[in-house]
């Protein structure tokens, strides 16, 4: 049920990229209010990341293909300041609720689009990190992202 806008954004981009913003759409399920306007600025924010990548292999003198791409991944243990795969589950949950309080939109008028950004970010890490399920595969999937990266 996407706009017009959102659907030509898709268009423009490789099959596996579009998949992979349809894919995450769907595993936020009912917590997205626009879907069109996630998708929107899901595709901007991929084109702009391939256009980087684009001109900084240009400018390496190294040919720029969609194959060489290796895919990041969103640290979440970042975005809730804590070390990679050493959080239990209540060190997760102490570092969200610290974090949702410094960062509340309430207490950042000047800043209030920022401060939204950063508690959009916690509640995503926060759901990824705060379910053993979900936590799991986001820990195998960053395994793969490196191994990947390193070749191997």
């Amino acid at each position: 049920n996407l706009n017009d806008a959102a659907k030509e954004l898709m268009r423009q981009l490789s099959h596996r990229t579009a998949m992979r913003i349809m894919n995450d759409l769907e595993s936020k399920g009912s917590t997205v209010r626009n879907p069109s306007a996630y998708c929107s600025t899901a595709a901007r924010k991929a084109r702009q990341r391939q256009e980087r990548r684009h001109n900084h292999a240009e400018e390496e003198g190294r040919p720029s293909t969609v194959e060489e791409e290796v895919v990041d991944i969103v640290n979440h243990y970042a975005a809730l300041e804590l070390e990679d795969d050493t959080a239990d589950e209540t060190g997760i949950k102490k570092a969200y609720r610290k974090l949702v309080l410094k960062w509340h939109p309430d207490k950042h008028p000047t800043d209030r689009d920022e401060a939204e950004e950063r508690i959009r970010a916690l509640n995503e890490a926060y759901e990824v990190l705060g379910n053993p399920a979900k936590r799991s595969a986001y820990d195998q999937q960053r395994r793969a992202v490196e191994m990947r990266r390193l070749g191997k």
